[in-house]
Formats: structure tokens, sequence, C-alpha cells
């Protein structure tokens, strides 16, 4: 309120001076062209100060106000410099124009609607559309100002009333359609000067038209207290937050403006010079027939430069466009668009990929030939996101082949300004491999409780097997018949077999704290070898093994080991029996290049060598859920290269062929030197 009592302190003080020089019309001429162009001015001075504030469609609001201003400020200067200079009272000439195109600027300003936020996209289209319609009410105004008065009466009066109304009107409704933003109170103090300059301009017209108006300081209100409302809104606008408006505008930034105004304006030129000369004849018609080409020569280039001003801003959008488009094919995501009523409209390349159809087979599909019957269907998706609701959730994709896969999605509707579903989106993600991985970590689970089971029982055997075994002996002991001590050796040897077979589970089983020591590799293969036993010779799988016979001892953890060999002849049996025929596991141990290396082959089917690249990969296998979980061979990598040793897939021969090589203890390399120096020394 502080500048709206500075105008009204302003008028009253302009009102004093004006009495005390109401006798002295030079000095009152002066004193009006000095003082009539101060709150105007004052007006630019803060719109400029704090042009920093704003952006975009706001500053070009705010600088068209300013623009105005001047206008103002030249045509009330330019009253007074007339009458100082024709010395008698003329008001209704060339500033009158000035001071009109002044008060129209803040209705051509609503065209940049700030309240809407920043949009500097558009910024530049909107001024000049506010250009053309300049130069079209400057064409307008030049046909009133050569317009004869008649019966002591301006058509220009008329214009002005009219004009001003236009603008309270136009203030009014901006203040209601912005009530939510926060320029609802600029709005508001900008009607609100506007109908004070109304009622004023309503007073100082009559007063003219009627001969009566006088440079007196009465009717001088009307060009001074409406011009504090400026400053007042200019200083308490909103500033432009334009990280927020950008987000919260970007759909409305998107909506070009139509190049209506600019194009309908050069429309009325020949229309409105056609009607204004009937209605307001001119002595002579040389004045408007130059003004009606200068018009035509100044708003062409403005048409010109607004049709390069939107091609310019659709090349912009049609940038952005490219991008989403190549952002969209490039994910790795599966994206899939349809129409409200479930007809495929788009589907990306990973969606093409993932289903195995072409893009153009798909446009002919519809979503429920995309999906396997489940308890969800499409049809019940559709409709939940139809009515305004998401839908997330796990669905089975189904392709032509008959093959399915899940996937988890995220299903939205795209809606129009009316709220009314224009497509739905629906972003998915293959979930195949995470299912599998989930169901390899289970079967892991599984296994890891079997062998705290097994552990568990084979304590519980060993004690009843140690007991029979004491038995058998006793009565060995005593037995002397031939037949019943065969059968009780017979009883022996079979005691002692399960008796081992369930220490070697006990060992594998056991949770040590895997301590390493010096061991014999070819000890460890064997006695591995003899946990599958049973299970090779059940299979029809012949075993081969070859070990070295002065093999060096190399540091490392047995169980850790024994689990390497394990996995290995494991992988061996399990390639021969997808074969389903028997065949032959050949074991072999040795030492090359200060490493002791243990070796298994199988004549299996072997690697295929797409996948030899991949075979070390955790979660990578080859069988079927249940038979593995694809970590034997990671796990296998990871504790050979902790030892310092590698584990390598041979390439060539038939079938697949695993090397473990381990680095020799410097104690048994001293050791073997020596021994093999002393066998030279003796020959």
């Amino acid at each position: 309120m502080g500048w709206l009592a500075l105008g009204i302190l302003y008028s009253v003080a302009y009102a004093i001076g004006g009495k005390l020089l109401v006798d002295e019309p030079s000095a009152l001429s002066w004193f009006r062209a000095c003082a009539l162009f101060v709150l105007p001015l004052i007006g630019v001075v803060v719109i400029v100060r704090r042009r920093r504030k704003w952006r975009g469609c706001e500053w070009l609001f705010w600088a068209t106000i300013g623009l105005g201003l001047m206008m103002s400020a030249i045509g009330l200067t330019g009253w007074a410099a007339d009458e100082l200079v024709s010395k008698k009272e003329t008001w209704l000439a060339w500033p009158a124009v000035f001071a009109l195109f002044g008060g129209v600027a803040p209705l051509f300003a609503l065209l940049a609607q700030p309240h809407r936020g920043v949009r500097e996209p558009v910024a530049a289209t909107t001024a000049v559309d506010i250009a053309g319609l300049a130069v079209v009410t400057g064409f307008l105004y030049s046909f009133f100002v050569t317009a004869p008065a008649s019966d002591g009466s301006n058509p220009l009066l008329l214009v002005s009333e009219l004009q001003q109304a236009l603008v309270v009107l136009g203030m009014i409704a901006a203040t209601f359609v912005a009530r939510g933003t926060p320029w609802r109170d600029t709005y508001r103090r900008l009607a609100f000067g506007s109908l004070v300059s109304f009622a004023m301009l309503t007073l100082s017209n009559f007063e003219a038209g009627h001969g009566m108006y006088s440079t007196d300081y009465v009717y001088d209100f009307t060009w001074i207290l409406p011009f504090a409302f400026y400053p007042w809104a200019a200083s308490l606008a909103p500033a432009a937050e334009v990280d927020e408006a950008i987000v919260a505008n970007r759909d409305q930034e998107l909506k070009r403006p139509r190049p209506w105004v600019i194009f309908a304006a050069v429309a009325m030129i020949p229309f409105l010079d056609y009607a204004l000369r009937r209605i307001t004849p001119a002595d002579s018609s040389g004045f408007r027939d130059l003004s009606t080409a200068m018009t035509f020569i100044s708003v062409l280039p403005l048409l010109v430069a607004r049709i390069a001003a939107e091609r310019a801003e659709l090349q912009q959008a049609d940038g952005t466009m490219r991008l989403l488009t190549q952002v969209i094919e490039q994910a790795q995501d599966l994206i899939l668009v349809l129409t409200p009523d479930g007809r495929v409209r788009h589907a990306n390349q990973a969606f093409c990929r993932a289903m195995g159809v072409p893009r153009d087979d798909l446009m002919t599909m519809r979503a429920e030939d995309l999906m396997a019957r489940e308890i969800v269907s499409a049809e019940d998706i559709q409709a939940l996101v139809n009515g305004g609701g998401t839908w997330r959730g796990t669905v089975t994709r189904s392709r032509r082949d008959g093959t399915t896969f899940p996937v988890s999605a995220a299903v939205a509707a795209l809606v129009d300004d009316r709220g009314r579903p224009t497509h739905i989106v629906s972003v998915e993600r293959d979930i195949s491999e995470e299912r599998r991985l989930r169901e390899q970590l289970i079967h892991s689970e599984r296994l890891s409780a079997v062998g705290e089971l097994v552990a568990g029982v084979a304590h519980e055997l060993n004690n009843p097997l140690q007991s029979v075994i004491g038995f058998t002996e006793l009565l060995l002991r005593a037995e002397s018949r031939l037949p019943v001590r065969r059968d009780l050796e017979r009883v022996q040897v079979e005691a002692d077999r399960a008796a081992k077979i369930v220490r070697n589970l006990l060992v594998f089983a056991r949770r040590s704290a895997l301590e390493r020591s010096l061991v014999d590799l070819s000890e460890v293969v064997r006695s591995t070898i003899a946990l599958k036993a049973f299970d090779f010779q059940a299979a029809n799988i012949e075993i081969q093994e070859t070990y070295s016979p002065d093999l060096p001892l190399v540091v490392a953890s047995r169980e850790e080991i024994r689990q390497v060999v394990l996995n290995l002849i494991s992988n061996a049996e399990h390639a021969i029996r997808s074969a389903g025929r028997p065949g032959a596991i050949a074991v072999r141990t040795g030492s090359s290049d200060g490493t002791a290396f243990a070796e298994v082959s199988d004549d299996g089917p072997g690697v295929l060598p797409a996948m030899a690249g991949r075979i070390f990969e955790p979660f990578f296998t080859t069988k079927t859920v249940g038979e593995g979980t694809g970590l034997g061979l990671s796990i296998s990598l990871g504790i050979a290269e902790a030892h310092g040793g590698s584990l390598t897939l041979a390439t060539g021969g038939r079938g697949a062929s695993f090397v473990l090589r381990l680095p020799v203890s410097e104690t048994s390399q001293h050791a073997t030197a020596a021994f093999a120096a002393a066998a030279a020394g003796g020959r």
C-alpha cells in the first residue's frame, strides 16, 4: 500500500502546484511536462530493477507493461510540450495516440499469461504476437486521430473509453483465472488500478466531449493516480521459480501457442481499412493510404518472424521427440504402449526382441494376445488403469511359439486435459533370470541343509557300524567252522567299507577352520573318488585313475581341495549320464613347472564353444532346475585362486577336461631336489 499512498501524496502535491501556477500558463506547462513524466517513469524503474527476478513469459509480461508506461510518459509530456508550443489546449491529437498505446499495454501483456509459469520456449512467439497486435492497434488509432470532430466530439474519445473498459475486464478475468496462483494479488492490484483509470478517464472524456476540459489540476488526476498501481504491483509480483516452474509446466510448455493472433491481425487489416473509411471519413485519404501501406509493411516482417519462430519451436520439439524416441528404443526395459481398448500402439525394440515378434506384426495384436492365461487378465488391468489407477505386478508374456517368460510390470494411463485416458503405457522387466537365480539359491540352501542332515546321520551310523565291526572280530576269533568264517569275513569287509564311506562323509561335511597344511594331492583325489565309487558303478561309468608316485606336496586346505575335486567328478558324471550311454572318467595327477595338478576328463558331450567363456560365471549352469545351482565351478575357481593356483578348461580332445593346478610347497621342492641329487650321486 506504500506505493498507493505515495501516488495519493503525489497527486495532492501536483494539485497544489497546479493551483499555484494556474495564472501562469507557461510555467504551468513546464510544470506539467515534468510532473506527468515522473510517475510512469517510476514504474519503469521498478520493473527494470526487478528484471532479474523474472524469466520467459513473466519477464515478457512486465516488459510489455514497462513499454506501455514509457509510451504513456511520452504522450503525457507531449501534451504539455504541444501546449507550450501552440499555446492552446488540444489533447485529442498525436500525444493521445501514445497515451492510448500505454493504456492498452496491460491488455497486450496478458497474452504472456505469466501465472502459468516461466515457459521460456514460447516467450519469443508470444512477443511477436504482441507486436502484431500493437501494429494493428496503431493502424486503428491513426484513423480516429485523422477523423474530424463532429458536434463537439471526436471518435477517439469512444475508442479510449472502450479500450480502457476492455483492460478492466481483462484484468478482472485474469484475476479469476489465476485465483489459485501467486499471481492473483498482482492481477488484482492491476485490475484495481485500471478500474480507477477507467472512472477518471470517463470523467475527463465527458468534460472533453462538452468542451469543458482544461489543464487545470482536477482533470490531470486521470493521468497521475492510476500510475501508482504499476510500481505497487511490480514491486510485490512473485519472482520466477525456474526449476519448479519448468517441472510443473512441462506439459504446458510442449503445447505451442497457435499463431492465430498475428494471422488474424493481418487478415483484419483490409476489412478494418474499408469499414473505418466508411465510419470515420476524412478530408483527405492520402494519409490513410500511407498508414495502411505502412501497416502492411510492418506486419509482414512480423508474420515472417512468427512463422520462423514457430518453425524453430517445432524443430526443437521435434528434436526433443527424437531424443525421447531414442531413449525409449535404447532402454533395456520392455515398453509397450496400448490404446485404451487394448490395441497395441507402439513397442520398443527390447519388447520386440523379448517377444520374438516384428513391430509391424505387434501393431495388429491386442493386449490379451501377448499374455498367458492367469488370474489377472489383460482386461482387468485395462479397466483398472482406465479408471484412473495404476497397476503393478507380475504377468506372464506368451510368445507365438508357445514359450512364456515372466515380467515385472508397471502399468499407467496417459490422460488428456480433461482427464480422459488416451494411451496405456506398460514398463516391464524380464525377471526370468531372477527367478532362476532365486530357485538355484533355494536349491543351494536345500543342499546345505541336506549336508548337515548327512553329517548327523553319519554320526548316528558310525556307532552301530563300529559295534558290528567289533562283534564280527570277536566272532571270528572264536569260530573255527570254515563256511561260517567266510560269512563273517564278508560281513567284516562290508562293514569296513560302510565305515570308510561314513568317515569320508564326515570329513566332507565337517565345518572346520579350513586350516592349510601339507597335503598329498593324489591322496585327496583318491579319497574323494572313493565317495562316488558306488554311484559310478551304478551308472556304468568306468574310473581310470593315474597317480604320480613322486608328486610333491602342496600347502592347501584338504576340505576345500576335496570340494573342488568332488565338483569336477560330479560334473563329469552328469555329462556322461546326459549322453545316455556308458562312459569313462579319467583322473590323473602329476607335476610341472613348480605346480602339482589334478586332471579330470570325461568322454561326454563336452562344452560348447559358445558356453566355454561362461562356465565359471556364478549361477551359470546347463543343468535343469533341481540338478545344479551353477555355483560349483565358480566356487571351485575361487578356491583354486585363493590357494595361488588355477582351474582351467583344457581345449581339444573328446568330452571335457578340467585341470586343477596348485603351487608346490618350498619344503617339498627342496626335499625332491635333495632326493634327486642323492639318487644321482649313488649312480
